[in-house]
């Protein structure tokens, strides 16, 4: 589920910085399918990965600071 998937970024956000610097993912239960340097090059690639299940996409920022606390 999309909602899911946005909460999963949420939790994993330094790793996804760390890992995909400057880059699009596409992210779809909890996974990243597909990376890329544009939106549909990421897409394309999920694409090959999920078929028809929904993902979302999300650009990485190259650097970023990711601080996350509890409330």
């Amino acid at each position: 589920m999309v909602t899911d998937d946005f909460n999963w970024l949420v939790e994993h956000g330094a790793d996804v910085v760390r890992d995909y610097p400057g880059k699009w993912i596409a992210v779809c239960d909890g996974k990243v399918v597909g990376v890329g340097e544009t939106a549909t090059e990421a897409a394309a690639k999920a694409r090959t990965v999920v078929a028809d299940e929904p993902f979302i996409l999300e650009a990485v920022e190259a650097e970023a600071d990711v601080i996350y606390a509890d409330l």
